[in-house]
């Protein structure tokens, strides 16, 4: 079967495995001749596997839940760690808006679509507000930056590495992280075709990148002059190293502590009508186990 990897700027396992051949070899040894498909934004994904184009995929949660209430045929096949700093809502110093509850009515700057959505709105739905008792707007991270400091929006939904360069040059606060709030991961899933090929595919990939995964947790700095390189939108790769080295690296099996979050994500999306229908997570769990193998780097 033909293994096609889907690559988005959001996504820096799969963008490393994309742009750097040498760790991709481990997939032709295995027999397989993949192809990888660079695409600029993870929400384009739901489109391109529904088409077929890609067929190995890693997104945020969010992505994941929505692809399956589309109807797309899925199965995890790993994770991250959880992210507990790697996300917070950012609002210019000296602003009126102190906790939640004083984002409503605001204007607020984040990914549509993305994991952003559901972290604004758990946070949103903690205090008793919904997605709509704000004015969303999708802008790409850069973007949401300029217009937070130019005054063009109150809040803006950040990310690593972008976060952590944002408020090391000041004049921004942190109104809520993603602690406490939601298990911020990524999840890596396949369609229904990688796993009729069965475990032996599905192990080979995720051995594939789990191995990416830890090469790029291994060199902050050569990791980070590969991201400036592809995908840089405006950070050094300095930065790009700078953000590596926060972040906990690795990627693990699915379990039922995933499943759970998932569940309860999906639950909540449903609850705000952003969802198409209810979905039960269980539904995406592989018929067979994988095994945790040690990466090497």
């Amino acid at each position: 079967m033909k293994l096609r990897f889907g690559a988005h700027p959001s996504n820096l396992t799969l963008t490393a495995i994309t742009h750097h051949a040498p760790l991709q070899q481990s997939l032709r040894d295995a027999g397989h001749d993949p192809e990888f498909l660079w695409y600029p934004e993870g929400r384009l994904m739901q489109d391109l596997a529904a088409s077929g184009k890609v067929n190995v995929i890693g997104t945020g949660t969010t992505r994941a839940v929505v692809a399956q209430a589309e109807g797309l045929q899925i199965a995890y096949i790993g994770a991250s760690t959880q992210r507990r700093s790697w996300s917070a809502i950012l609002v210019p110093e000296g602003s009126p808006i102190k906790t939640a509850s004083d984002l409503a009515g605001k204007r607020i700057g984040l990914i549509e679509g993305s994991f952003q959505t559901y972290f604004l709105l758990a946070a949103l739905d903690k205090v008793g507000l919904n997605y709509e008792s704000v004015d969303h707007r999708n802008l790409k991270p850069g973007e949401s930056q300029a217009a937070l400091r130019a005054g063009d929006i109150d809040a803006w939904v950040a990310m690593d590495p972008y976060l952590t360069t944002a408020f090391s040059a000041g004049g921004l606060t942190k109104v809520a992280e993603c602690d406490g709030v939601i298990s911020n991961r990524s999840v890596f899933w396949v369609l229904q075709d990688v796993v009729d090929a069965g475990p032996e595919v599905v192990q080979t990939v995720f051995d594939a990148l789990a191995a990416t995964d830890a090469w790029i947790g291994a060199d902050p700095a050569r990791a980070g002059a590969l991201f400036a390189k592809c995908i840089g939108n405006g950070l050094s790769a300095d930065e790009w190293a700078k953000g590596i080295a926060k972040r906990e690296w690795g990627i693990h099996l699915p379990d039922a502590e995933l499943i759970q979050e998932q569940q309860t994500e999906a639950d909540l999306l449903a609850k705000h009508a952003l969802l198409s229908r209810r979905i039960n997570v269980n539904d995406a769990v592989l018929p067979f186990a994988l095994h945790a193998r040690a990466a090497t780097v």
